[in-house]
């Protein structure tokens, strides 16, 4: 289950996306370094990694993991997983953001 939905244009510029988890790992004052415990992965919805394709600028600051995301396919649905290690405790917690890339909502409200 996500913690959180975004809807992103597929023609739009970069949209940054934090988490923080400082709540989620109260005995940490910062977590890892990407690469070093902590992680931010996206999949599309066919399960394939596409980091490469739509992750940029990936980030650690204390107990947040920062990313820019785009280049995103119209209609297509991503999983990104933001994986924090305490760098204390090395306890690990994932958060999930879900990512929808349309142009135009359609249907009624």
């Amino acid at each position: 289950m996500a913690h959180d939905i975004l809807y992103v244009n597929s023609q739009s510029e970069l949209q940054p996306y934090i988490f923080n988890f400082a709540e989620d790992l109260p005995d940490d004052t910062s977590l890892s370094d990407i690469g070093s415990g902590s992680t931010i992965t996206a999949y599309s919805s066919a399960g394939t990694d596409v980091s490469a394709t739509i992750l940029s600028s990936k980030t650690r600051t204390n107990m947040t993991l920062t990313v820019k995301i785009g280049a995103v396919t119209d209609f297509e649905e991503y999983r990104i997983e933001f994986v924090g290690k305490g760098a204390t405790t090395a306890n690990i917690f994932t958060k999930v953001l879900e990512v929808r890339a349309r142009k135009t909502i359609q249907g009624g409200f």
